[in-house]
């Protein structure tokens, strides 16, 4: 789910290269241990997952749970659905900004949502948080990434390196992320956003957050 489509399909295949991997493989054991802990809760779990990209972790998640998979750009929503996975329930294409329960309908809930690298590309995230709760049953879990603006690092890499990388493909990163999250101000918006048990965590490399939270009983 996000709001710059430039080269969409190159980028997510490019999360598996040297040196993208430095941020991308973090998350994805993070991820995975989340995943596990979800099929140790609910063994046959639907899942939620906003802003599908590839679908790529989905080759390491456990047997069992299922997937529903939301983003805004149809053609990601198609190459999930092109799969042919039986885990895969369904897809929807939804709108930007809107909270995901709103284009879901509110009776479809989920044992957990995930989305991976989306947040910092929603201006409305409170009401979007909001959202991911109220998708959730009861004591459902959560997990999110997004990138580390709380440390100088990741900043200093996007402002230089990434920044010429991105102006020779044709684009620039300099409006990206027009929402950035910092390891206290993600903690606080999930806590306002009514999510309980928040634990929000930098990534070894200290470019990325990820964070763990559960809808309330």
């Amino acid at each position: 789910m996000t709001t710059d489509t430039t080269d969409y399909f190159a980028n997510h295949v490019r999360a598996r290269q040297f040196p993208w991997t430095l941020y991308h493989q973090p998350l994805e054991k993070d991820l995975a241990k989340f995943l596990r802990q979800v099929a140790a809760e609910h063994p046959t779990g639907e899942v939620l997952v906003v802003g599908c990209g590839l679908l790529q972790e989905i080759d390491a998640a456990p047997s069992g749970l299922t997937f529903h998979v939301a983003d805004i750009d149809d053609r990601a929503v198609a190459a999930v659905l092109d799969r042919n996975d039986v885990r895969i329930t369904g897809g929807t294409v939804v709108p930007p900004e809107v909270p995901v329960d709103q284009s879901l309908g509110a009776r479809h809930r989920f044992a957990a949502i995930y989305a991976k690298e989306v947040v910092e590309h929603v201006l409305a995230w409170p009401a979007w948080l909001a959202g991911l709760r109220r998708a959730l049953v009861p004591s459902g879990r959560l997990w999110l990434s997004t990138p580390n603006y709380g440390e100088p690092w990741l900043p200093a890499i996007e402002s230089t390196v990434l920044e010429l990388i991105a102006r020779r493909s044709g684009f620039s990163r300099k409006h990206i992320h027009p929402t950035r999250f910092s390891k206290g101000s993600l903690g606080r918006g999930l806590r306002a956003a009514g999510f309980e048990q928040v634990d929000v965590s930098a990534t070894p490399t200290r470019l990325a957050l990820t964070s763990w939270a559960r809808a309330p009983r």
